[in-house]
């Protein structure tokens, strides 16, 4: 791969429960690839403003990426809807005991 073609790559595939009915404008399987267009040079001797660019690059990619997967898996948990709450697992939480004695303390 060229220095100069770096890139952030996301892949994800869903799984969703066979009643489900999503929109024509969702694939279950999806490759999104975001550019991170400043690099640093490796022969420069003063490589801070480079990297500062490079950095504020990936940050932008980060985002970009964040935005869309948020945007496409949020449609995807709206298509698949209640279909998916009965296979979590309800987990008890339990109450520490020191927790209560310091409290007690306190008093």
């Amino acid at each position: 791969m060229d220095v100069q073609s770096r890139e952030l790559t996301v892949t994800y595939k869903i799984v969703p429960p066979p009643s489900t009915v999503a929109p024509s404008s969702l694939s279950q399987e999806t490759t999104h690839r975001f550019p991170i267009t400043s690099l640093p040079e490796e022969s420069k001797e003063d490589a801070d403003p480079e990297l500062k660019r490079y950095y504020t690059s990936l940050r932008a990619s980060i985002v970009e990426a964040r935005t869309k997967l948020g945007e496409e898996l949020t449609a995807w948990r709206d298509a698949v809807g209640n279909a998916e709450l009965g296979k979590e697992k309800s987990v008890k939480v339990e109450v520490d005991g020191e927790g209560e004695e310091e409290e007690n303390a306190e008093e």
